[in-house]
């Protein structure tokens, strides 16, 4: 398996690896209509805008695995802004959130028309943040530890002083990841989201 720096021409295979493996780590095809949006939420941005960066790992199948996300939230969501939603809000109308009934593209779509905001308070001791899938093939196999390995690294290269990942409730394979890789629990906003962070 190998191991580079993300690139903006790997967009596709992140929001492909990021669907499925969107429904709290296991395939969440059949909840959207439109493939791309999950990815276009949480993937493809951190290959696209400012202030975004990220590794993947290849196999002779191709991507099979993804950690992006960047070292300074307050500055990112603020790019984001400026050179992702508004293309997007254009692409995803707000009166589509209704064409979504039953599924998540209505989620997302509000997600992007109305980007929730870090809490402050989580970003005083953790502005850096993560997000990583990996493909079932890919599992078990180490390259979750070495891609988290080098995000860390450049997190430091780039004098973050702390990082976090938020995790749904129900991913429990996730929290236990992330738990088991010194990034503890450090607040608990259920239902929506368990934060975990890092000093670094």
């Amino acid at each position: 398996m190998k191991f580079r720096t993300a690139r903006r021409a790997d967009s596709e295979a992140l929001c492909s690896i990021c669907l499925k493996t969107g429904d709290a780590g296991a395939d969440a095809t059949t909840l959207y209509h439109d493939p791309d949006l999950l990815g276009l939420n949480y993937a493809a941005p951190y290959v696209t805008v400012r202030g975004g960066f990220g590794f993947v790992a290849e196999d002779e199948e191709g991507i099979c695995g993804y950690v992006v996300g960047t070292a300074d939230t307050t500055a990112f969501e603020a790019a984001l802004d400026e050179d992702w939603w508004p293309d997007l809000k254009a692409r995803f109308p707000v009166d589509r959130i209704a064409n979504g009934k039953g599924m998540q593209d209505g989620a997302r779509i509000r997600h992007i028309h109305q980007p929730p905001r870090t809490p402050e308070e989580l970003l005083a001791d953790y502005p850096a943040h993560i997000h990583m899938n990996v493909l079932p093939r890919t599992q078990g196999k180490g390259a979750g530890s070495r891609l988290l390995s080098l995000f860390l690294d450049e997190l430091k290269n780039r004098s973050a002083t702390g990082v976090h990942a938020g995790v749904a409730p129900s991913n429990k394979a996730g929290l236990a990841f992330w738990t088991s890789k010194s990034l503890g629990i450090v607040r608990d906003d259920r239902p929506a989201t368990i934060w975990c962070g890092m000093r670094l």
